[in-house]
């Protein structure tokens, strides 16, 4: 498995925080968000780490050069950053040569969410929680009979499980999901955002299979008050 993290975005919404640093280097208990995602994914072991930068992207492969884990890291840059990150992504596509995990860096997860996350997956797979009251900015995902996807967008009125920002691609799926994000590209243009590759197969026969990491936990950053709360939430000794 390769892991692709998706590290180019500029963080607008963190304010005075991203003024100077990219979101990845946001530092939240102690070190930067890259760092936690880095970790959360190297413990599987993949055969290859993708990091793709784009905003900061000197500051980005300095922090890597500091960083040491099991697996081989590859950067890559995405000089488009201001676009949707299905373009970071696609920027990254060249290096997979097998299945892959894709993760945004703005989370932090558990470390015990790693074993649900590393068992092999037969299909594209999101992975979901039922733990969450969502808001108008999270993910949501209404599921089928069958578990699968039927819908995933922040603007669902009907729906039964929240996005945890991680997707599991095996190497049998690679064409057709990369097919897909060709067509979501060319049909809804530029500035649209990795989701919209599940959303789309998800109206089809290919529908994403959901993997379930409720009771476990995780953070996101994406304002200055979740970055307090996550904050205090490592610092609370919990975090294991």
């Amino acid at each position: 498995m390769n892991a692709v993290l998706l590290a180019a975005g500029l963080g607008s919404r963190l304010g005075s925080l991203t003024r100077d640093l990219p979101k990845a280097l946001i530092p939240v208990g102690g070190k930067p968000l890259l760092a936690h995602a880095l970790s959360f994914a190297g413990s599987m072991r993949p055969s290859r780490l993708i990091v793709v930068g784009g905003f900061g992207f000197p500051l980005v492969e300095a922090a890597l050069a500091r960083h040491r884990v099991d697996s081989p890291i590859e950067l890559v840059e995405n000089t488009n950053f201001r676009d949707g990150n299905l373009v970071s992504l696609l920027t990254a596509r060249p290096l997979l040569t097998e299945g892959f995990l894709l993760m945004n860096v703005d989370h932090i997860y558990r470390p015990a969410i790693a074993k649900v996350v590393a068992s092999d997956v037969d299909r594209v797979t999101a992975f979901i929680d039922t733990d969450r009251r969502l808001g108008d900015d999270d993910m949501k995902v209404e599921r089928g009979a069958d578990g699968r996807v039927v819908a995933i967008a922040k603007t669902l009125g009907k729906f039964d499980c929240g996005y945890v920002g991680m997707t599991r691609v095996p190497t049998s799926m690679l064409g057709r999901y990369f097919a897909e994000a060709d067509r979501a590209l060319a049909e809804e243009g530029r500035s649209i955002h990795v989701e919209r590759i599940l959303a789309r197969l998800a109206q089809t026969e290919d529908a994403p299979a959901c993997r379930d990491i409720s009771g476990h936990g995780w953070l996101e950053v994406d304002t200055p008050d979740e970055r307090s709360a996550a904050e205090r939430a490592l610092a609370s000794g919990a975090w294991a």
